[in-house]
């Protein structure tokens, strides 16, 4: 499986059109890019992605500012930005690039190379923070729309989710019909980012002008102060597999039963950096997650009828996790970043091909 792009748009694209704020230049540019990379690479590479988590170019790199090119609407963090608008424009070019890319493929690359080709959708399960509220039970179908239906819903419907148009307005940009015709059906494959669950209380303001998430609250406890998983070093990452379970299913519904592989999903544990190398090693917690989340795929596979058919691990070993830097480790395999990359397999590693033959196996 390769990725075309996975966050590092060039510079000098910044510097010249503004970038993924220029649908146009930016989706001629990446489609010319996708053809040299499918010319040199399509007889080798038998699934391809267009955009890995589209989601995060668009929020963290024009709402947050903590990916580039760091547009945000606040002042005292860049010079540049409305987190209001840019994040919507840039979603829009990233879905008419990856038709743009598509298009090409399916036209001139697939009937002689064979593969399959699809996008890389992040998202995390949104359960109601009070069950019993009808508002946030709502408020949690809008944040899976606001999140993953952004982008899975032009890809497998041909626009936008009508949540997003009533609150959002003129803001999100519209269709034409030839991107609409271009963009709906453009894909072989769901690629599913999965890492943890949060709760979702509904506002009773209006939404602010940079709401990214259909004016919701996402907590990690509900109304009565449960937690929705165990703490981890990563302040976004609160692990619960059944929620992996509902989303598997909520996607399956959405999109009308398409293929999904799990193309990242994985933790990072509270500490881990501080610890001795042989508790670091010993990761216990890790092991358990993916036991727990491996069970879920399963149970989705077999009693819910999803058609999931692959799954991969984040990651194989520790890395520079982008923002985060080194602050937290994801792998399965130890890198000694004072000490030449040494690498050391943890107890995840030389466990987690038993996992997969005791509940992938079975299915």
């Amino acid at each position: 499986m390769v990725t075309l792009l996975h966050w590092d748009v060039p510079a000098e694209l910044d510097r010249r059109y503004a970038g993924l704020l220029n649908k146009e230049e930016f989706s001629a540019d990446f489609e010319r890019y996708a053809g040299v990379v499918f010319e040199k690479l399509g007889k080798r590479v038998k699934y391809w992605v267009t955009f890995n988590e589209p989601w995060c170019s668009a929020q963290l790199g024009y709402g947050f500012g903590v990916f580039a090119p760091g547009h945000t609407s606040r002042r005292d963090k860049s010079a540049v930005g409305d987190s209001g608008v840019e994040p919507w424009i840039v979603g829009h070019t990233l879905l008419l690039a990856h038709g743009k890319a598509v298009k090409l493929f399916r036209e001139q690359y697939k009937q002689k190379n064979g593969g399959e080709i699809g996008i890389v959708l992040n998202g995390d399960y949104a359960y109601p923070w009070d069950p019993n509220d009808p508002e946030d039970v709502k408020g949690a179908q809008r944040k899976l729309e606001f999140t993953i239906g952004w982008f899975l819903d032009p890809i497998y419907h041909g626009d936008y989710p009508a949540s997003m148009r009533a609150q959002l307005g003129d803001r999100l940009p519209q269709f034409t019909e030839s991107e609409r015709a271009l963009i709906k059906g453009s894909n072989d494959y769901y690629g599913m980012n999965h890492y943890c669950a949060h709760y979702i209380r509904h506002k009773t303001d209006a939404p602010a002008h940079d709401d990214h998430l259909g004016n919701v609250e996402s907590l990690p406890t509900n109304y009565r102060g449960e937690y929705v998983g165990p703490e981890t070093e990563s302040d976004w990452l609160w692990p619960n597999p059944e929620g992996f379970r509902h989303l598997l299913k909520w996607i399956s519904d959405r999109t009308g039963g398409a293929t999904i592989y799990v193309t990242e999903n994985g933790t990072s544990i509270k500490g881990e950096n501080e610890l001795p190398l042989e508790q670091i090693l010993d990761d216990d917690f890790r092991l358990d997650f993916y036991k727990g989340y491996l069970r879920a795929m399963a149970e989705s596979y077999t009693l819910d009828k999803v058609n999931v058919r692959g799954y991969m691990a984040w990651s194989l070993m520790d890395n520079f996790e982008w923002a985060d830097g080194y602050s937290c480790r994801f792998g399965t395999t130890y890198v000694d970043y004072e000490n030449g990359q040494k690498r050391i397999p943890k107890k995840s590693a030389k466990q987690l091909q038993s996992v997969f033959e005791q509940y992938i196996g079975k299915v």
